[in-house]
């Protein structure tokens, strides 16, 4: 018994495994060559046709009415079929091989049809992930768009981006009630993008008055640090809406691994109250910053000369 328990477990878990993995590669890998006892695979089989023939994940695939998803249930069903042949002519690796292909083609179909509760625990996962990140960009954006020439803070919250990113997310928590959570996401996509726009064109704007706004080193640092912080900010983001190749995402990779660096040694400079050198080994890490969001595919306004 404890052995049956433990190979539900590994066949529940590789089904999970090969339902996330299914879309990489539409081919199979052999099973590696190995042993089998007949017990055990007498035990798999009678799994796998309990599975088959009555399982919540089976009847949600059967009335879904996915032809694709139909098809592999189909093919689960054969390779069953074959393999209670081969279990009845002592072909007991032939038949092991073929129930882990009932169960490859199970997670394939399971991936079709996903279960609607754990589709819907996604969704609200990712609502409240963009809701924090749309907060997040809200008030970084509007702390730097105080700083730009012209502005008082009080009108940084009558910015129409701003006006616009409230409507949205106004909208977005109001289909989440409803419990529309795809449609709340991609309301709150569009906030998310928004100010992501407009935090890389603040952030690089020229008519930030460096000359009248910093009374000493120190305060000028201070605001550079938020800089370098709000577009390490922006990285994940970028990735996630632009979705680069494997090199960009290395040079990605790249880029934030040398932004850190510099970082941490112009914290060091800070901490000795060397201000002079913390900025600009700060200002190279926004810079290297700058260039992993363009390496993303995020356009960045270029970098703003200070006086």
């Amino acid at each position: 018994m404890t052995r049956m328990l433990r190979w539900i477990v590994l066949t529940v878990t590789a089904c999970a495994y090969t339902a996330a993995h299914a879309a990489q590669s539409e081919s199979r890998v052999p099973s590696p060559a190995a042993k089998v006892s007949r017990q055990l695979v007498e035990q798999k089989e009678a799994f796998v046709k309990r599975v088959l023939s009555d399982s919540p994940a089976v009847r949600r695939i059967e009335a879904s009415n996915n032809a694709a998803a139909g098809k592999y249930l189909v093919g689960a069903r054969e390779s069953h079929a074959k393999a209670v042949l081969s279990i009845r002519n002592n072909d007991i690796t032939g038949a092991d091989r073929q129930l882990n292909d009932a169960t490859w083609l199970i997670g394939k179909a399971r991936q079709l049809v996903p279960d609607p509760l754990a589709r819907n625990v996604e969704q609200r996962m990712r609502y409240a992930q963009i809701l924090g990140s749309v907060e997040s960009l809200r008030i970084s954006y509007q702390r730097h768009l105080q700083r730009v020439k012209g502005r008082s803070p009080g009108m940084a919250a009558d910015d129409a981006r701003l006006v616009k990113v409230a409507q949205l997310v106004a909208t977005a928590k109001r289909l989440a009630n409803s419990e529309q959570l795809a449609q709340a996401n991609e309301v709150l996509g569009k906030a998310e993008r928004a100010l992501m726009t407009g935090l890389t064109q603040v952030l690089g704007t020229k008519t930030i008055m460096y000359a009248q706004r910093f009374g000493t080193l120190a305060e000028e640092y201070d605001y550079e640090l938020e800089r370098n912080r709000s577009y390490a900010d922006l990285i994940p983001i970028a990735l996630a809406e632009f979705k680069p190749g494997g090199e960009a995402v290395r040079e990605v990779r790249y880029f934030v691994d040398t932004n850190r660096q510099l970082r941490e040694q112009a914290q060091q400079h800070a901490a000795e109250k060397d201000h002079r050198a913390a900025l600009t080994a700060l200002r190279g890490g926004t810079a290297h910053l700058q260039s992993a969001l363009a390496a993303a595919g995020l356009r960045v306004p270029p970098d703003p000369e200070p006086r």
